[in-house]
């Protein structure tokens, strides 16, 4: 609770006598202490939140610093402005008194010969007092929550804290939107339900209609008022972020709308509350560490060549619930992350949302396939997809498709920071584990070398064809000299030119050379496409009609996108 003009014009006698003649709008100032002005550059002395009594004398000979008086003060922060009515100046000009009314400044005049004491004591004593409240009320708050962390209470326990101090439905969720615990108030309305829900793995996440827009950023910048649409109109409510240096770890939501400027129990239970629920996040942050450490043990042992050591993982990973068994798929996530940028150097909010873009992926998958198992190996995510002995393996496309899916929802959710997928072949041996991992990073690696798009690919091994034999990470001057050698005028006359016979040609062979179907797929004329062949078969300076040169060709053309393209790209 604060002292305001309002209530401070009841407590002090002078006040009590006194009436407001310009202002009224700002009656609910905050007053965070009393200041007298005396001298005549008073106002490089007063600070935001005073309220300001004066006699006006030292402003009496100079009319324009009067009427610049109340912007000045409004400007500063000041609570409103006292003068006594037997100032030096007769009568208060109208430029104060409209200046006042249009700034919603409280402009008070006293009654005659007034002791500035009287006004000043009874308001600092309200105002210790109200402080001294607070004070203890922050140490209550304070000990709710060492008390919790010691008894090892819930986020959901958290949550209740903060929301009967504020009076509202409070959430606290992490990073990625999954729910960590709720408090609730009896008798208020739960208005955000309908942005809460459960998917097929247990958890509950803020859902897709949950997309709030920021209406104020409050001081300080980790507390914001949002607003998001409802069937009711839009529900206005506080996001207090919570962090430890620079890290987002998850935000408290409070669904309501608050009182501004809040109360200072409201402000110091989310203030605790953030850091309280830091502490706790910081401390499952800890234990997921040491879960890592045993996961990348069992991952370590499945890529080993070593056959206990395999075994060693397979035994690891049934202790912790996953039963590695065949047949599988593995299957290969990683960020789409633009050419030459290295994960260590992405910025910390960068970072941040392509973990998020592993773990829309990782929950995701889990969904439809709540048996499989999870590693993170360095900046990518891998699946093992169990496909069950006593059914029949799930079809490769239909899985192509089902990830495809999944890319094009993480796409929409969290673009720009896109995944794309490599999928291995079916595998029916655990040892072969390896092998197929290595399929499956391939997978990646040619597919997104392939794809124009090159963002939410998903590249199956056995779609590769004779690129199985090839590996981006060898970087083959062979390769690149094959291609020279076969296409090396039309790269030329492409890149001299600004030509596209390279493409032409490239379409020209998909269509089984077939002039009219490939004119329509490069969407030109009929004849555009007869004078480009014709100027291709000039330029090569051999026939298409050769088995053996045209196969050359045909493979060129395939390897050259591959060689051509930054790795990683």
């Amino acid at each position: 609770m604060a002292l305001t003009v309002r209530e401070a014009m009841t407590i002090a006698e002078p006040l009590r006598q006194a009436k407001i003649v310009a202002g009224e709008q700002g009656l609910d100032n905050v007053i965070q202490s009393v200041n007298v002005m005396e001298v005549p550059n008073i106002l490089d002395w007063v600070h935001p939140g005073e309220l300001l009594v004066t006699t006006l004398y030292p402003l009496r000979d100079d009319a324009a610093a009067v009427e610049t008086l109340v912007p000045r003060l409004a400007e500063k922060g000041l609570a409103g402005l006292a003068v006594t009515s037997d100032s030096f100046i007769k009568e208060l000009p109208a430029c104060m008194l409209d200046a006042a009314n249009e700034l919603g400044f409280p402009l008070i005049e006293l009654p005659p010969r007034v002791s500035f004491i009287d006004i000043i004591q009874p308001l600092t004593s309200r105002i210790l007092n109200l402080q001294a409240d607070e004070l203890r009320q922050s140490e209550a708050i304070l000990r709710q929550f060492v008390d919790l962390v010691l008894s090892g209470g819930s986020y959901s326990d958290i949550a209740h804290v903060i929301a009967q101090v504020v009076g509202q439905p409070v959430t606290i969720v992490d990073r990625f939107r999954r729910v960590l615990g709720s408090g609730v108030v009896a008798g208020k309305a739960t208005e955000h339900g309908g942005f809460v829900e459960e998917d097929a793995t247990g958890d509950t996440y803020l859902g897709e209609s949950y997309a709030p827009v920021t209406v104020e950023v409050l001081p300080g910048g980790s507390t914001r008022r949002l607003g998001v649409p409802t069937g009711m109109g839009p529900l206005l409510h506080l996001s207090r972020s919570v962090r430890v240096s620079s890290l987002d770890l998850g935000e408290i939501i409070v669904w309501g709308e608050l009182p501004y400027p809040l109360h200072s129990a409201e402000m110091v239970a989310l203030e605790h509350g953030a850091t309280v629920t830091a502490l706790k996040m910081m401390e499952m942050r800890s234990l997921n560490q040491v879960e890592q450490q045993f996961q990348n043990e069992i991952l370590e042992g499945l890529l080993s060549d070593r056959p206990g050591a395999r075994d060693n993982a397979r035994h690891l990973a049934a202790g912790m619930g996953a039963q590695l068994e065949p047949p599988f798929f593995v299957v290969v996530v990683a960020p789409d992350l633009p050419s030459g940028t290295l994960l260590s150097s992405a910025e910390r909010l960068q970072q941040s949302r392509i973990d998020s873009s592993l773990h829309l992926a990782r929950r995701y998958v889990r969904i439809a396939h709540p048996d499989a198992s999870f590693w993170r190996h360095g900046s990518r995510l891998v699946v093992f997809l169990p496909q069950g002995r006593s059914r029949t393996p799930g079809d490769g496309g239909t899985l192509t498709e089902e990830l495809g899916q999944i890319c094009a929802r993480i796409e929409q959710q969290n673009a720009p920071h896109t995944v794309s997928l490599g999928i291995s072949g079916l595998t029916r041996d655990v040892a072969e584990f390896r092998h197929a991992y290595q399929c499956a990073v391939q997978s990646i690696e040619i597919g997104k070398a392939l794809h124009k798009r090159a963002m939410s690919v998903v590249a199956r091994y056995e779609d590769l064809g004779l690129f199985r034999f090839i590996s981006r990470t060898d970087s083959p001057e062979g390769l690149t000299r094959f291609c020279e050698d076969v296409l090396g005028p039309l790269l030329e006359r492409d890149r001299t030119a600004g030509s596209q016979l390279v493409e032409t040609l490239r379409v020209y062979l998909a269509e089984n050379r077939n002039l009219g179907k490939a004119a329509r797929a490069l969407g030109i004329h009929y004849n555009t496409m007869r004078y480009r062949v014709g100027r291709v078969r000039e330029i090569l300076g051999t026939s298409l009609d050769d088995p053996s040169r045209r196969l050359a060709i045909e493979v060129a053309l395939q390897l050259h996108p591959l060689v051509s393209r930054p790795n990683g790209e």
